[in-house]
């Protein structure tokens, strides 16, 4: 359960790292090819669908957003917490 628990803290903290590494990059070059590099993504997962249970209706969905800064930034996290951990 712990190591679960340090995965998904990994997970989050990297992909919050990559969303900032995507907005310095975005700063740093705003036109041109290291931009649309950086801002290509690939979406995955469950498009929102929604219920109507004629009582209660809710929307369900999970999308995850990847492209190369989340992926570097969840690789620089794991590092960081393996030297930590060490």
């Amino acid at each position: 359960m712990k190591t679960a628990v340090h995965i998904t803290i990994v997970i989050v903290v990297g992909s919050l790292l990559g969303i900032f590494f995507n907005k310095i990059i975005a700063i740093w070059f705003p036109q041109g090819n290291i931009n649309s590099l950086f801002n290509t993504s690939i979406n995955t997962g469950l498009n929102p669908t929604t219920v109507d249970l004629s009582i209660i209706q809710f929307t369900i969905g999970l999308v995850f957003k990847f492209n190369i800064a989340t992926v570097l930034g969840v690789f620089l996290a794991a590092l960081i917490y393996k030297q930590l951990v060490k």
